[in-house]
């Protein structure tokens, strides 16, 4: 399947999510009220088929589609973006990276290249300035990848600090960009955007490193090319002379095997004199300080330059490439396995599949009273193959008894999409809840296969306050699940007459919201379980 997500389609998408979930009232005017569920319905019109794996990547990108030409329809300003505004300023920062990278590979390579014609330019000080330091960071690059592979490290990120903090502070300043053409208020968005990006390594993983990690190649190749092409321009317009000397005692035998060890890269493609000198051209190269250079030979101290050129090419030009190549195609693998099953992407998915119907009655009334017209607003997931999510729900053991029956499958489904796979009595402990709950994942993976993604549910009491002992107990079933396996807080109000599953207060909701939002975990949201009736 081609990949229809890029890095700035994501930043747009926390950016919308941002205001749809964290500034919900921005949200319930009347033109957007019905929003999610139209995009849903074009989308469903063209025949998607609902056990694609790609169909909720699909139907997400639908809606941000719409959401994209909406935003950008009847403005004032111009507007810009979160995920515009991403692309233009690392375009930016691409170009001034070539541009400093050439300026220093280039720089770097005239000054350690300029010959007066007194002395010829030592072939060992070029190779530790233009070679050794490129060489060292590439195995240390490889090293942590391994140590990173075996577990030693968290991670293999660590050798570029130093360029994220460039580029977050660079990003930092998009405010005042985009101030220049939008209002004020969106700007404040476009930023508060990116400081969100900053807390989704729990659902895009590695996706942000890969950017940072590509213009660190992007400065190597250039910086190369600098060196390279400065190289070559030395060697055309002036009369460039190489030589070699040691304190050390050092044969030039032993200085061909060092060579020849080097050459090893491209000795399949030429031969000597051009792969590396002959013995003949190392011995006459070799300068002595107390005899100057004007007994060595001009051919001899010319046969160095095409050695140097072609180890900086296949030492640190050639790597840089193959790296920029590894880095696109990890980043691609890294947005394909994203799998947009947080909580923000569950509310969405649940929203845009939910028909909102308006009923109108009109209750008893007593005498010599006006008429009353009650209007309740109720909500049902269509009943369809894609909209059912399995979950494992966990319920209290001492309300148990009060869940136990088909109605809570009913109002799992109607208010959640989702179908109980099965429902546990949780004694409040964590070490045993959580396994029962590893325990069960287990056994109903292995049931109906790995593959299945499964939700938590876990049905409280909004009324009972979310105190340190549940946060921890919810932190502690959290970490027994995947780590991208989602959990829905189900909050219902004290039982009525004829139902456990009324409506928590709005206070209530709100308290416990605040509690679980601390945890910043993205893969755990709150539900209100029981009905609700505007009138």
């Amino acid at each position: 399947m081609k990949n229809i997500w890029q890095i700035k389609d994501l930043i747009d998408l926390e950016y919308f999510l941002g205001r749809k979930f964290r500034e919900p009232i921005e949200d319930k005017d009347a033109d957007s009220r019905n929003f999610d569920r139209n995009a849903y319905l074009s989308f469903s019109g063209h025949n998607h088929r609902a056990d694609d794996p790609s169909y909720r990547k699909r139907l997400i990108r639908h809606w941000l589609e719409k959401r994209r030409a909406q935003e950008k329809q009847g403005g004032r300003f111009q507007v810009v973006l979160p995920g515009d505004a991403f692309t233009e300023t690392m375009g930016i920062i691409r170009f001034l990276t070539v541009l400093i990278a050439l300026f220093f590979g280039a720089g770097l390579t005239w000054s350690l290249l300029s010959y007066q014609g007194r002395e010829p330019v030592n072939v060992f000080t070029c190779l530790w300035v233009l070679v050794a330091p490129q060489v060292l960071l590439l195995f240390f690059l490889l090293l942590s990848v391994v140590l990173y592979k075996i577990r030693i490290l968290k991670s293999f990120k660590m050798l570029y600090p130093m360029i994220t903090t460039m580029v977050q502070g660079t990003l930092r300043k998009i405010g005042q960009l985009a101030e220049r053409r939008i209002d004020a208020d969106k700007a404040n968005r476009i930023r508060g955007t990116y400081a969100l990006l900053g807390k989704t390594k729990t659902v895009y993983g590695s996706v942000f490193f890969w950017p940072i990690f590509l213009l660190s190649q992007l400065f190597g190749i250039f910086f190369n090319f600098g060196i390279l092409g400065v190289m070559f321009l030395k060697v055309a317009i002036t009369d460039l002379a190489f030589g070699w000397q040691t304190t050390l005692q050092v044969a030039p035998e032993s200085v061909l095997r060092f060579v020849e060890m080097m050459a090893l890269p491209w000795s399949w493609l030429f031969s000597p004199p051009i792969a590396h000198p002959t013995i003949t051209q190392i011995a006459g190269s070799q300068m002595v300080l107390k005899d100057g250079i004007f007994h060595l030979s001009t051919g001899d101290l010319a046969a160095w330059w095409p050695f140097i050129f072609l180890a900086v090419f296949f030492y640190a030009f050639v790597p840089r490439i193959i790296l920029t190549g590894a880095g696109f195609y990890l980043k691609r693998r890294a947005i394909e396995s994203i799998d947009f099953n947080h909580s923000a992407c569950d509310r969405l998915v649940m929203g845009m599949r939910t028909p909102e119907v308006d009923t109108v009655s009109q209750p008893y009334q007593a005498r010599d009273t006006e008429e009353k017209r009650t209007v309740s607003h109720t909500t049902a997931v269509e009943k369809t193959n894609a909209t059912v999510t399995p979950a494992i729900v966990l319920v209290p053991e001492e309300i148990f008894d009060q869940f136990k029956d088909s109605r809570l499958e009913k109002k799992l489904h109607d208010s959640l999409g989702i179908h109980a796979a099965a429902v546990i009595s949780a004694e409040m402990d964590a070490t045993n809840d959580s396994n029962l709950l590893r325990q069960t994942f287990s056994e109903n993976q292995d049931h109906q296969g790995k593959n299945v993604s499964y939700r938590t549910v876990i049905i409280l009491e909004a009324w009972q306050p979310p105190i340190k002992e549940s946060i921890s107990w919810i932190k502690s079933l959290r970490s027994a699940t995947k780590g991208n396996a989602g959990m829905v807080i189900a909050l219902v109000g004290k039982p009525g007459h004829n139902t456990a599953f009324s409506p928590p207060s709005d206070m209530d909701r709100m308290i416990w919201e605040q509690a679980i939002n601390s945890l910043g975990d993205p893969y755990i949201r709150i539900e209100s379980l029981g009905g609700i009736t505007i009138q």
